[in-house]
């Protein structure tokens, strides 16, 4: 028996979040030593024939922001979070008000705070392989995106050729992952605010009883 199905909920979905975390980080980190350290993400395109072109990649910050929230803000923070919240669901068996003794406000501000960063890093991941594959298919060598995976491609940096693995399966995989968090993260910062307004009804109304019982009857 769940003794406190709002706790129980807010438990999951921290762990759903922290193993979507590795969702995200790992196949954008693979895929950037992939590409021998350079970030896809927004990268640009110069097509010299139709056969040829030469790769621009973008700043770093666009691969390694994504990288640093999935690890820090989602595998991390999110396990910490789980673990806080199974303990405190473990001592609601023999304590029923532990959720109002939980904090509340700065969890949600910091979960609020996650959810926007998670929403940014989601969009950067979508815009920018979205203009990533259109530059590819910009020239008659690939139609698809999907097509240029697996292939030997050339570094205009080192002029070495590099295997540029499966791109496009890693950054969809990781443009999934980032949007199901950020619902994720949207729930949470919902079912905190949901915990904050109970807590505070539950103290007014032990409150209202309080001061009722100090009445004293009159003759």
């Amino acid at each position: 028996m769940i003794p406190d199905i709002h706790l129980f909920v807010q438990t999951l979905l921290y762990f759903v979040i922290c193993i979507t975390g590795f969702v995200i980080s790992i196949p954008i980190g693979v895929n950037t030593i992939n590409f021998q350290g350079i970030c896809i993400l927004y990268g640009d395109f110069e097509w010299v024939k139709d056969s040829q072109f030469k790769m621009l990649g973008s700043a770093s910050l666009n691969c390694n922001f994504s990288i640093y929230l999935g690890v820090l803000g989602c595998i991390l923070y999110g396990f910490g979070m789980g673990i806080y919240h199974a303990y405190a669901l473990h001592k609601s068996r023999t304590d029923p008000t532990i959720g109002q003794q939980m904090w509340v406000m700065p969890i949600i501000l910091l979960n609020s705070l996650i959810a926007v960063m998670v929403f940014i890093a989601s969009c950067i991941i979508s815009v920018g392989f979205s203009q990533f594959c259109s530059g590819l298919t910009d020239g008659n060598l690939y139609k698809s995106c999907a097509d240029g995976q697996n292939k030997r491609w050339k570094n205009i940096n080192t002029d070495d050729s590099f295997e540029c693995g499966y791109y496009y399966r890693l950054i969809t995989l990781a443009q999934m992952a980032s949007w199901i968090v950020t619902l994720c993260w949207a729930v949470q910062v919902g079912l905190s605010i949901l915990r904050f307004i109970r807590n505070r009804r539950t103290r007014s109304q032990g409150s209202d009883k309080e001061n009722i019982g100090d009445v004293e009857p009159t003759a």
